[in-house]
């Protein structure tokens, strides 16, 4: 478990200071590109990271396994999570755990979102976890709600948050950066964007949505199946 003097340097590192590239994968946007994994791979190497919990799996499943790393990865799709196991050797599959959970509707403050609910298996893996990555639910603004449980339950983890070029979750991060300042947290441009999170004190968390974003979080749980904005 990483230490609180490792983590506030971590913050402070040049890794968070350097300019990257902001790109999609040519081959599928939706995945991670090789200048993120190239940084998640830096960042566990720094932080010297032994166990990791995905929300999602995929590229960053095997990155992570292959810098020696005890994975778990929470999917909603069978399919999915098959795809990423058949791309495991049998030595990475002895340290990788395959969590398979369906999305629920969950209420997130006031707008209602799809996301998991965070049961005692989750919980417990969550709270072992030196980094956490939240690259799902598909529906990227739906993981505010995931953020916030990973933040809830990772109290001594790194949490990475994905896709945050997306209007809407930058401005849920910025809020949460707002509201708590026993959070650290930085924004690099590298890939989708990603902004990182650790909690460095034990006071209660707070996100308080304004009345606007709070319509506009029922309007795209609405139309989620067909928006795809912030």
């Amino acid at each position: 478990m990483p230490s609180e003097t490792q983590i506030r340097n971590l913050f402070a590192s040049p890794l968070f200071q350097r300019d990257y590239e902001t790109c999609d994968d040519p081959e599928s946007p939706a995945a991670l590109p090789e200048a993120s994994l190239d940084f998640l791979s830096a960042l566990a190497g720094e932080l010297k990271a032994g166990v990791v919990f995905e929300f999602g799996s995929g590229q960053s499943t095997k990155m992570f396994l292959r810098q020696g790393c005890a994975v778990t990865s929470l999917e909603d799709s069978d399919h999915w999570m098959e795809q990423t196991q058949n791309q495991l050797s049998a030595e990475e599959k002895g340290r990788h755990t395959a969590l398979v959970r369906p999305l629920q509707r969950r209420m997130h403050g006031f707008i209602p979102m799809m996301d998991w609910t965070v049961d005692s298996t989750i919980a417990e893996k969550l709270g072992g976890a030196d980094i956490i990555l939240v690259d799902s639910p598909y529906f990227a603004p739906f993981r505010e709600s995931t953020l916030w449980s990973a933040l809830v339950h990772g109290r001594n983890a790194v949490v990475i948050l994905d896709d945050t070029r997306i209007p809407t979750l930058s401005r849920f991060c910025d809020m949460i950066a707002v509201e708590n300042p026993g959070v650290l947290h930085r924004r690099v441009a590298v890939g989708h964007t990603f902004d990182f999170f650790a909690r460095v004190t034990d006071e209660p968390l707070k996100a308080r949505h304004p009345v606007f974003e709070i319509a506009k979080g029922w309007r795209r749980f609405f139309l989620s199946g067909k928006y795809a904005g912030g």
